[in-house]
């Protein structure tokens, strides 16, 4: 799981307006990055914890259930030849993006 930073201000509230789910004690959000004939192939999850000030994700797979190969392992995919990794990336920079605009994360790295 890739570990960012949650924003110091960022309340239950916050994140139950972006759209984010209660399980437990954690909030979830699942995010689909790319569709194939209208159907999530591949997508991010985000896991909050308030109480350990955590937020982390993972991009997976739909079909397998595992983590999305070609964005954890770059030594045999490089997304200026792979199309899907590459719109993978554009999105999850995007909603990282408005993450940040929103309070929810304090900053991050960029994907590339």
């Amino acid at each position: 799981m890739w570990e960012i930073n949650l924003h110091k201000e960022c309340k239950k509230d916050n994140l139950a307006e972006y759209g984010f789910r209660k399980c437990g004690a954690e909030y979830r959000l699942n995010i689909p990055l790319y569709k194939y004939k209208h159907t999530p192939v591949i997508s991010v999850n985000f896991v909050v914890s308030i109480f350990d000030n955590y937020i982390g994700y993972d991009v997976i797979d739909n079909n397998s259930g595992e983590l999305y190969t070609h964005l954890y392992n770059r030594m045999y995919s490089n997304p200026k030849h792979n199309k899907v990794l590459k719109k993978i990336i554009k999105e999850l920079n995007i909603h990282l993006g408005r993450m940040k605009n929103a309070g929810i994360i304090s900053d991050y790295r960029k994907v590339r």
